[in-house]
């Protein structure tokens, strides 16, 4: 697979997207700076808002790389706090963060990446965090065992300071996309079946809820 092949319709959709949110539901204007092919080994920050998605020929990882700092000013914004220092509150926001990015992004990324499918968000905090694996992070502390991809990464800043928004594309090996597009397949009758039931029993209770005519 050719990431750089992938950078030009990646960065447009990321652009596009982090735009709308901080715009819509944060209130903040941001803006574009650089964007680039990073190596994922020379990734280091203090916190990271990730998730991960799939696809019939793509899977990876969708994440927002920042400072302590910063990541309290973007939660307060969308969450109206005045936290200094990253707590439970402070990752809960940028999980949230990530996921209305993702959730974007992912209609902008469907000629480039094909339909995807998003997993749930989780953030990590901490000092000089690495992508790195544990053989080769030395001190630091390592969130991910596989240390072999590339990020395509675009950098935007606000009046608070700067943040990375990077996306890790990986092409699915053609011996194992017959299993995804099975494992897709279950997901959707999963969540039909959800529905489905949701639906049930929404109107059960409005059955019940409904008051009974006289005789």
């Amino acid at each position: 697979m050719d990431i750089n092949a992938l950078e030009e319709g990646i960065t447009k959709a990321i652009k596009d997207t982090t735009d709308e949110v901080f715009t819509s539901m944060l209130m903040l204007e941001v803006k574009a700076e650089d964007s680039f092919v990073e190596d994922e080994k020379s990734v280091s920050t203090d916190l990271i808002s990730s998730l991960h998605f799939f696809g019939a020929k793509y899977m990876g990882k969708i994440a927002v790389f920042c400072s302590g700092a910063v990541a309290c000013h973007i939660a307060n914004a969308m969450l109206g706090g005045e936290a200094e220092e990253v707590d439970e509150e402070i990752k809960d926001g940028m999980g949230e963060i990530v996921n209305m990015i993702a959730g974007g992004a992912k209609v902008k990324l469907l000629e480039i990446l094909g339909n995807i499918h998003l997993l749930t968000p989780w953030v990590i905090a901490g000092r000089h965090l690495t992508l790195s694996s544990a053989s080769e992070g030395g001190g630091e502390l390592a969130i991910d065992a596989q240390a072999q991809f590339s990020w395509v990464m675009t950098k935007f800043t606000f009046e608070n300071g700067s943040f990375l928004v990077g996306v890790q594309p990986n092409s699915v090996p053609e011996d194992q996309q017959a299993p995804v597009q099975a494992e897709i397949q279950a997901l959707k009758d999963e969540n039909q079946k959800l529905k489905e039931e949701n639906e049930q029993m929404k109107s059960q209770l409005e059955a019940k809820a409904a008051p009974k005519k006289k005789k």
